[in-house]
């Protein structure tokens, strides 16, 4: 397992293996659709704490599904 920061569209990202469940703050995980004009109907999870407060930038999970998928099926390997 393994941890790393990257910048999607704007915002900083920690880098989190699989399909998340809970955040680091211990607030549960949703999934989202978006509906930026950058990245249109694209699924994701977010830490309901940050999707409450509509926050951006921050340290909370943010994850594609995707991404998740993709980590997934690289654990099986």
């Amino acid at each position: 397992m393994f941890t790393s920061s990257s910048m999607t569209g704007g915002r900083r990202r920690v880098r989190t293996p699989r399909i998340p469940s809970k955040c680091w703050c211990g607030e549960s995980i949703i999934e989202l659709i978006s509906r930026s004009n950058q990245n249109p109907y694209c699924q994701y999870y977010q830490c309901l704490y940050t999707a409450q407060r509509k926050l951006e930038n921050d340290n909370h999970v943010f994850k594609l599904v995707d991404e998740a998928f993709t980590d997934e099926i690289q654990q099986l390997d």
